[in-house]
């Protein structure tokens, strides 16, 4: 047996004793089990990358001389894409404590909460313009621009802080605020699609081997499919209702709301301009303003 098998089998056989010695321990303590719905806002789902323009590709323009003539390296691209709500799962486990105090502190209780939500959105937007070369790829070189995200998941840990309002014999509302952790990750790719016909495209036109670059380009495609996923700390607030079955049991509802404010990673292509993507290709993805609500059924058990 391993050691750190062993001592958490001591440190749980410690609890277990001291409980069975003295469960006053536990007055007070409850484990919440909750299952409901997870609604998150529309956002804006920003992108950018150090990809250069096509006429700074060696393969799309293979003559060093009239990459020169380009100017390159030119500058990165950015991008943009707008995506409508959506809306799954949500589950949370709680472990709280009712604080067994004088006055007003007995109206409060702390938590640890651990949740999980899914939302699936399984859209596919229109990549906008943002910032250099997209601008003149998306206005003749692409005719199909597009970004798809299927689902949006998060794993929380919060610390809670809840306040109980003594409403009736049975029943008890209650608000509170949490700080915490969260990861989100968000499943989906994108794909840009080049015109099939070389004369429809303006890309190089100007550059002494203009039909070989138009010619190289037509057709071409870059993608990806990927998984991104950020960790950062945040707020949530909850407020909701809880009916007393008997003396170790209650039914209720809590809705809660949260923003993820900081989601920023690195992502990257599986096919740039259909080659191979150069090494030190690098993209930067960021979610601005995601809100999240949650509403769920709870059953509590008082130890």
């Amino acid at each position: 047996m391993k050691k750190s098998t062993l001592t958490s089998i001591l440190i749980w056989s410690v609890c277990l004793v001291s409980g069975i010695v003295n469960a006053s321990v536990f007055n007070g303590v409850y484990i919440s089990t909750s299952l409901g719905l997870a609604a998150t806002s529309s956002f804006d789902y920003l992108g950018s990358s150090t990809d250069q323009g096509s006429v700074c590709d060696p393969i799309i323009n293979p003559i060093e001389e009239s990459r020169r003539i380009a100017g390159c390296p030119t500058e990165g691209t950015g991008w943009l894409t707008n995506f409508d709500n959506g809306a799954g799962i949500a589950s949370t486990v709680i472990l709280g404590r009712n604080l067994e105090g004088t006055g007003l502190w007995k109206k409060w209780s702390i938590e640890v909460e651990f949740s999980y939500g899914e939302s699936t959105l399984d859209q596919t937007q229109s990549i906008k313009s943002r910032s250099g070369v997209a601008r003149d790829k998306l206005s003749n070189e692409i005719y199909r621009a597009q970004e798809h995200i299927g689902k949006i998941t998060s794993h929380s840990l919060f610390a809670n802080l809840r306040y109980n309002f003594r409403s009736g014999s049975k029943t008890r509302s209650f608000l509170g605020v949490g700080f915490g952790l969260i990861k989100t990750s968000i499943y989906g790719g994108r794909i840009w699609v080049r015109n099939n016909d070389w004369t429809r495209i303006s890309t190089g036109s100007t550059l002494p081997n203009s039909e070989e670059v138009r010619r190289n380009l037509a057709g071409t495609t870059s993608s990806v499919h990927e998984t991104l996923s950020d960790s950062s700390p945040t707020f949530q607030f909850f407020a909701g209702i809880e009916l007393k079955i008997n003396d170790s049991m209650l039914i209720g509802f809590r809705g809660k709301f949260l923003q993820v404010d900081t989601f920023e990673t690195t992502g990257g292509l599986d096919v740039l301009r259909s080659h191979e993507v150069p090494v030190g290709y690098a993209s930067t993805r960021e979610v601005v303003s995601l809100r999240v609500l949650k509403g769920e059924i709870t059953l509590t058990f008082l130890l």
